[in-house]
């Protein structure tokens, strides 16, 4: 038996985003795209080993997704444990990382209002843990 003896804050964010988009449809389609990156970029990738550019691989699925803003650094993040979900014309992320800002730059660039918080703050709001 092992007993980790260490600390790391990379996986005790307790992290809400919520994007709120104008329709119930374009929160859709972006968690679609969200799911599409995440399917598609798994072999491709390797989370701790981003480089500063993209394979072919990747590009040819970036091109495809029509995904022209996420920095190579941030593509691991869709590999992440992130729970993904939509609620009416909201996306609901919900995760233990600190690294979110490919999320955060597919809902933007795609129309939504933003909110992030940590579900520790704010244990008793509607999209908190256990909600």
């Amino acid at each position: 038996m092992k007993i980790w003896y260490s600390y790391g804050s990379e996986h005790s964010m307790n992290l809400v985003m919520i994007g709120q988009f104008e329709t119930s449809e374009d929160a859709k389609k972006v968690h679609k795209l969200i799911e599409d990156l995440a399917s598609g970029l798994e072999g491709k990738i390797e989370i701790g080993k981003s480089g500063d550019r993209y394979s072919d691989e990747v590009m040819d699925l970036l091109k495809k997704l029509k995904c022209w803003n996420l920095a190579p650094q941030e593509l691991e993040q869709f590999l992440y444990d992130v729970n993904v979900r939509v609620d009416a014309d909201k996306i609901v992320i919900t995760t233990e990382e600190s690294e979110v800002s490919a999320f955060l730059k597919l809902m933007v660039l795609r129309g939504a209002k933003v909110e992030t918080f940590s579900a520790h703050d704010f244990p008793d709001s509607k999209f908190g843990r256990g909600k």
